[in-house]
């Protein structure tokens, strides 16, 4: 069963490109969007396992500098037009 995570980040100052750049290299990371509002940078994450979700962001995503914030919602279902 796969596991499709959506997480809201709030970056530093002069750090998207890099921040962008750095989320890319993830595969996991299925999808990166910048976004105006309160938060700076939206990201799509597919896994396995709440385990490897976690492990993403325990290993990765968290040692990213630059981003300052981040909220990390679990798609309990979605629909496509």
């Amino acid at each position: 069963m796969t596991i499709k995570a959506i997480t809201l980040c709030k970056l530093g100052m002069s750090v998207i490109e890099r921040v962008i750049d750095e989320l890319k290299e993830i595969p996991q990371i299925k999808r990166v969007m910048s976004l105006t509002g309160d938060y700076d940078v939206l990201i799509e994450i597919v896994v396995d396992s709440s385990e490897e979700l976690y492990s993403i962001f325990a290993k990765k995503i968290d040692l990213i500098e630059g981003i300052i914030e981040s909220n990390t919602h679990v798609v309990m279902r979605s629909w496509e037009k």
